[in-house]
C-alpha cells in the first residue's frame, strides 16, 4: 500500500504535533521499555507522558534525526511478531517495535527484546477510556478446549460472546476478566509517528479491528501508515455490528485502496514472506536447488577428490581454536565453514573476517536437540533458512550451501525454495555411521593416542575421497586438524577442492 503525496497530507499543526509527540518515541530505540498503564480513566496525554522516558536516560546515540522505521504490533500475544519480524523481516532489526497487548501475565515473553516498547495492559480501541478485558486463565489438566482443540492460547478480547464469559470450561478461553485502559489507536498513530516514518501495522486483536479500522477511515490515519497487515474476525460478537457492517467496512477499505495482507505469528508466516525472500543465488552457481551432495567425484584422469569443511557449533571458543588453527596450517587448503544464523548475528565480524579465505555455507539459525530438526514443520523450517540467509545477507554474504542437521524431505523442499545445495558429508568427526567412538576404542586413551585410532575410523570411509566435516563443538577436532591437514596436503594423494568443485 502506498500514501499519497506527503505534501498534502494533514496540515501544518498536526504534523508538527505528531513530529513533536513522536520524538520521544523514537529516544526509546535502543531500549526495551515496558509501559505500565495502572490510572483509573488518564486522558491520552497523560498516557503518553507515562511512557516517555526522562531527558536525563537519553544518550547522544539515541539522539537521531529523520525518519524512523516503526512497526506497530497491535494485539502482540506472546510476542510471536516480534520474533519473527525480527528474524525474517527484511530489516526488520532496524525497526522500532509498539507492542499492545491486553493481557499483562504475557509481558515476560518481550523481556529479551531491545529497541521495543511494550504497551501493556492495554486494549487498542477506537477511543480512550476502562474497558473490561477477558483473557485466559492458566493451564490446569481439566483446562477446556478452544473451538474444539486442546491450546494454550494466551492474549484475550474485549469482546465475547455469552457463552465464552460463562467459565473456562464452557467458554473459549476466558477465566480470568481485568479492567484495563483502552488508547484510541488512530489517534495515538498520528500523534506518535510521523508522515516522513516508514510504519508497518499490523493488527490481530480479536473483532477490536472494526471500530478502530473505521476510525481510522474516518481520520484519515491511514496516510501514516505504509503497509498494513492484520486479520479479520468476523465471528467475534461486537456490539452494533452487523454481519453486513462488517463486510461494508471491508469492501469500504477496498475502494480506498487499502490491503491488508495476512500476519498469522503463531503459523511463523505473512503473506508476502516468499515475495520478499526471493533467492538470489547467482546464476552461474554449481549445483542443483535442494539436491544433496555427499560425494566428490574424481577427475578425468585424475586422484580422487576432497573437500574439507567445518561444522561451526554455538561455542564461539571451540569454534575459533579449530577455524584459527587450519587458517594457520602452511597448506591454506580451501575448506568451507558451515555457521548458524546466530553465530552470524552474534559475531558478524568474525564471519567477515573467515569469509576472506573461506567459503561460509549454512546451517539451521540456531541448533535443535539431536533428531527434532527435521520433525518441525515447513513454516518452522522456512523460518529458520530464511532467518539464517537474512543474517548473512546482512553482513553482505549471500550463502549457497546449507549443511542440515538431518535430511527429510521437507528439509529438502525448503532447501529448494530458498536455492540452496544441500551438503552431507561423506564422513565426519566425531563419526555417525560406520566404527563410532566409544569409551573402549577411543575415550579412554591419550591425545597421542586418540588422534591415530580417529584418523583409521575416518579413513575407513574417506579411502576414496569425498566431504569430510569437523564438527567444532567436538574438543578433539581442534586436536587432531593440524595433525589432519599434514596428512591430506603431505601423504594422502587426495585433490584439495572446495565443495563447489564437488557439485
Amino acid at each position: 500500500m502506498s500514501k499519497p503525496n506527503k505534501s498534502l497530507a494533514g496540515n501544518v499543526a498536526n504534523l508538527l504535533l505528531g513530529m513533536f509527540l513522536g520524538y520521544g518515541l523514537f529516544l526509546l530505540q535502543s531500549l526495551n521499555v515496558y509501559v505500565d498503564y495502572t490510572a483509573p480513566t488518564p486522558s491520552h496525554l497523560d498516557m503518553h507522558r507515562r511512557w516517555l522516558l526522562d531527558d536525563s536516560t537519553r544518550t547522544s546515540s539515541e539522539q537521531k534525526d529523520g525518519p524512523r522505521k516503526i512497526l506497530l504490533d497491535c494485539g502482540a500475544n506472546v510476542a510471536s511478531t516480534v520474533q519473527l519480524f525480527r528474524e525474517t523481516y527484511p530489516e526488520g532489526r532496524d525497526y522500532i517495535i509498539h507492542s499492545f497487548e491486553l493481557d499483562e501475565r504475557l509481558a515476560p515473553y518481550f523481556a529479551a527484546y531491545s529497541n521495543h516498547v511494550l504497551h501493556c495492559p492495554v486494549a487498542v480501541a477506537s477511543k480512550y477510556g476502562n474497558i473490561t478485558a477477558y483473557a485466559e486463565s492458566a493451564w490446569k489438566p481439566d483446562k477446556g478446549r478452544v473451538r474444539g482443540a486442546d491450546m494454550q492460547w494466551g492474549g484475550g478480547a474485549i469482546y465475547a460472546s455469552d457463552s465464552e464469559k460463562k467459565d473456562e470450561i464452557h467458554g473459549r478461553r476466558f477465566g480470568v476478566r481485568n479492567v484495563i485502559p483502552m488508547v484510541d489507536l488512530s489517534l495515538w498513530i498520528q500523534e506518535n509517528t510521523a508522515l516522513e516514518d516508514y510504519v508497518i501495522f499490523k493488527l490481530d486483536v480479536e473483532g477490536a479491528e472494526y471500530e478502530i479500522l473505521e476510525k481510522m477511515l474516518k481520520d484519515g490515519t491511514f496516510k501514516w501508515i505504509d503497509k498494513f497487515y492484520g486479520e479479520f474476525h468476523g465471528w467475534s460478537p461486537v456490539p452494533g455490528w452487523s454481519t453486513q457492517r462488517k463486510q461494508d467496512l471491508i469492501q469500504t477499505l477496498k475502494i480506498n485502496n487499502i490491503t491488508m495482507l495476512e500476519w498469522a505469528g503463531e503459523h511463523k508466516r505473512y503473506q508476502d514472506i516468499e515475495l520478499l525472500h526471493k533467492p538470489d543465488i547467482p546464476e552461474n552457481t554449481p549445483g542443483v536447488p535442494g539436491m544433496v551432495y555427499s560425494n566428490c567425484s574424481r577427475s578425468p584422469g585424475g586422484p580422487a577428490r576432497l573437500a574439507l569443511t567445518v561444522q561451526v557449533g554455538m561455542n564461539a571458543k571451540a569454534a575459533f581454536k579449530l577455524v584459527e588453527t587450519i587458517r594457520a596450517h602452511p597448506s591454506k587448503m580451501p575448506v568451507t565453514l558451515f555457521v548458524y544464523g546466530d553465530f552470524v548475528q552474534l559475531f558478524p565480524d568474525l564471519i567477515i573476517k573467515w569469509a576472506e579465505r573461506y567459503t561460509i555455507g549454512i546451517r539451521e539459525h540456531a541448533p535443535f536437540p539431536s533428531g527434532h530438526w527435521i520433525l518441525q514443520n515447513s513454516n518452522v523450517m522456512r523460518m529458520s533458512l530464511i532467518a539464517t540467509v537474512q543474517r548473512m545477507k546482512e553482513i553482505g554474504l549471500t550463502p549457497v550451501y546449507y549443511y542440515p542437521d538431518a535430511l527429510s524431505k521437507r528439509v529438502q523442499d525448503e532447501a529448494k525454495n530458498r536455492g540452496l545445495r544441500i551438503i552431507q558429508p561423506t564422513t565426519k568427526f566425531p563419526p555417525n555411521l560406520g566404527t563410532l567412538l566409544k569409551e573402549d576404542n577411543y575415550y579412554k586413551y591419550r591425545d597421542v593416542e586418540r588422534t591415530p585410532k580417529a584418523f583409521r575410523i575416518l579413513y575407513e570411509r574417506m579411502s576414496t575421497g569425498g566431504i569430510l566435516s569437523l564438527d567444532s563443538d567436538h574438543p578433539d577436532s581442534y586436536m587432531i586438524s593440524a595433525f589432519l591437514m599434514d596428512y591430506l596436503s603431505e601423504n594422502s594423494g587426495f585433490e584439495l577442492v572446495s565443495v563447489q568443485n564437488c557439485l
